[in-house]
């Protein structure tokens, strides 16, 4: 199976290289944005669904509200992970309780990281079969 791939939209360089490092050594296939509206074309241009969407939520722009919007809009079943520094409701974001969606409160460690993202895409593995 191929790797799934991850969009992650930050503006904080920072915070991207440590997503990049983190899960690209555990064999997923990233696109980086830098904020909602760089996302928005990263999955234009990609051409296939992402698998998963890993937004800060306050971003210049775009914010990641918006930018998750736009995703789920052209893709209802990609699972969104929300990231910020701010406290922050998913519950009330969520929308469509279907939809796989987490919240990851910065700072995050590396653990943290990888446990919210196979928990959000566990369901897409098993639904195909892997």
């Amino acid at each position: 199976m191929a790797a799934e791939t991850i969009l992650v939209a930050d503006d904080e360089e920072t915070v991207r290289s440590f997503i990049r490092h983190t899960l690209t050594r555990e064999g997923f296939q990233l696109l980086e944005a830098v904020d909602g509206v760089d996302a928005l074309r990263q999955v234009a241009e990609h051409g296939t669904p992402i698998d998963l969407l890993l937004t800060d939520i306050r971003m210049p722009r775009m914010d990641g509200i918006a930018l998750a919007r736009s995703v789920a809009q052209a893709y209802p079943h990609t699972p969104i992970i929300y990231i910020s520094g701010y406290a922050f409701d998913v519950e009330e974001e969520r929308g469509d309780p279907s939809r796989p969606c987490a919240f990851l409160s910065k700072p995050f460690t590396r653990q943290a990281l990888l446990e919210v993202v196979q928990k959000c895409l566990a369901p897409r593995q098993s639904a195909a079969g892997g």
